[in-house]
């Protein structure tokens, strides 16, 4: 039941989203873009069994998956090339190429239809550039339900963690 909770909730986040026309993450008033790299590091921890879930409300636990990770753009189209990260790997995402192709929002899923993933809003990925750029990604199960199975993350500096249920 949780799960269609919260797919729900995903679902009405993207209509909303999509509504909002022209919208797109300005990230061109960061220290980053003026001469330095404007990268996020995507690192899979869905293999580990905890270390990686604090500042979050996840319960985290071990379930190895790989996950992808791709640019959104406010009509729902993807914004470039998604990422696919095998376990215990990570990808860099540049985060200027996304801004060029008018990003609005990173997603970040499973492939196995059982995990929920996650968004990270502009705000959300402002913050992480303007921190150190990098991103564990795990899996863990939300505080209220042991039998929903979700990916969490855990940004180094910008304190982006989450999601919350």
């Amino acid at each position: 039941m949780n799960i269609l909770k919260y797919s729900v909730y995903t679902l009405l986040g993207g209509i909303s989203l999509s509504l909002a026309p022209g919208f797109a993450c300005d990230i061109t008033d960061l220290p980053c873009w003026d001469g330095g790299k404007c990268n996020i590091q995507f690192k899979n921890r869905t293999g580990n069994a905890s270390g990686d879930a604090s500042g979050t409300t996840i319960n985290q636990s071990s379930a190895a998956q790989t996950i992808k990770v791709k640019a959104v753009k406010s009509n729902g189209d993807k914004a470039g090339n998604k990422l696919s990260i095998d376990v215990n790997a990570s990808k860099t995402m540049n985060m200027e190429k996304k801004y060029k192709k008018n990003f609005s929002t990173i997603k970040v899923s499973t492939t196995n239809g059982v995990t929920l993933g996650f968004a990270l809003n502009c705000k959300a990925v402002k913050n992480i550039l303007r921190g150190n750029g990098t991103c564990k990604v795990f899996h863990g199960t939300t505080a209220e339900s042991s039998n929903t199975y979700v990916l969490g993350y855990s940004c180094d500096g910008g304190s982006v963690d989450g999601p919350s249920f």
